[in-house]
């Protein structure tokens, strides 16, 4: 299942030039950590499709899921060998990755909000919701 996850962030939130190339690198364990390496800082995400995140992450997050009802999990991909392809409950990956400098994408629900975290403090997106 974490594959099939992993794919609809791809397709949906990074740019398509680089889609079958971040995809073959997370199909294969050996391969995986040249994608997870770059999340730190990210150059490909489809920015058009995500807010900034400025200010009480963990505020925002929980409101911007809301409307997927009651999801009590996440699913991550990180940099953080520890957490990468991990399903945690909300609270558990939320003060486990923010502000932890790791690049980390928190996934909700069938890919549909993820926010994002890079390296830097400046560096928080969430997406915007599915129309």
């Amino acid at each position: 299942m974490s594959l099939e996850i992993e794919k609809k962030v791809i397709e949906r939130f990074v740019v398509k030039t680089k889609h079958d190339r971040y995809l073959t690198f997370l199909k294969n364990d050996k391969t995986r950590k040249k994608f997870t390496k770059e999340l730190s800082h990210f150059r490909d995400l489809r920015l058009e499709q995500f807010e900034e995140v400025k200010s009480d992450e963990r505020k925002i997050i929980k409101d911007r899921i809301s409307h997927l009802g009651n999801i009590k999990n996440c699913y991550l991909i990180s940099e953080n060998f520890e957490l990468d392809k991990k399903t945690l409950d909300i609270e558990t990956a939320l003060n486990k990755t923010i502000g932890y400098g790791m690049g980390t994408f928190i996934v909700f629900g069938d890919a549909d909000i993820v926010y994002y975290e890079a390296e830097g403090p400046n560096e928080r997106w969430i997406s915007k919701p599915i129309k």
